[in-house]
């Protein structure tokens, strides 16, 4: 999906300039990369528009800038009036092609485990990681099939399918997904362990008697 807006450049900054621009249905910005940063405004109505279409920080965005072309870009930051549901201003990033960026990206399942289907409790733990990669290889989301997970199973981030570039930001190899033994399950198990031991017990006082 392709996620665009555009921006009108300023020059003007500070406080009662940017409650001029609210009031005229535009949202301030600044648009850094390179070390360096510039200030601009987008229309409220279309930011409020992308950033409910699902945009997340690793959402590779075409900012189509007043008077210099349009540049990808990512947000970096969106700060909102607390006591409004009004974005107050954005921070949006370049990126460079085959520059490594710093990022998070959402993690979602697909498929119905089937430990579930069985009787156990699906869990899906981790919904965000944090990633170092280069732009050309960034998600909005990354994908995880869970169909094969049985009970007892689970999905380490060690086993997750990742593009080659990517650099995982996380301490250890913690558990994305994993299908545990309801109290239900576990009752069952002891009370079949239960009965084969019943069994077997029976069986060799059979064979006891027989002699």
């Amino acid at each position: 999906m392709s996620h665009k807006i555009t921006v009108k450049k300023r020059t003007e900054t500070g406080k009662n300039v940017n409650n001029r621009l609210r009031a005229t249905g535009m949202v301030p910005i600044n648009i850094i990369g390179s070390g360096k940063a510039s200030s601009g405004s987008v229309n409220e109505k279309e930011l409020d528009k992308l950033v409910h279409s699902g945009i997340r920080q690793s959402t590779l965005i075409d900012l189509e800038i007043e008077g210099e072309g349009t540049h990808k870009v990512y947000v970096k930051e969106i700060q909102r009036f607390p006591e409004l549901d009004r974005i107050r201003h954005v921070d949006f990033y370049k990126v460079e092609p085959g520059k490594k960026i710093v990022t998070k990206i959402g993690v979602r399942t697909e498929g119905t485990a089937k430990g579930s289907k069985m009787g156990g409790q699906f869990d899906h733990l981790i919904h965000e990681i944090r990633v170092k990669t280069i732009p050309e290889d960034l998600l909005e989301s990354l994908v995880v099939d869970v169909s094969d997970l049985d009970v007892g199973q689970s999905i380490k981030v060690s086993e997750l399918k990742v593009p080659a570039s990517w650099e995982i930001l996380v301490n250890g190899d913690p558990i994305v997904a994993a299908v545990l033994k309801t109290k239900a399950l576990l009752a069952q198990e002891r009370a079949d362990a239960k009965e084969a031991a019943g069994d077997a017990k029976g069986k060799g006082g059979a064979k006891k008697g027989g002699k």
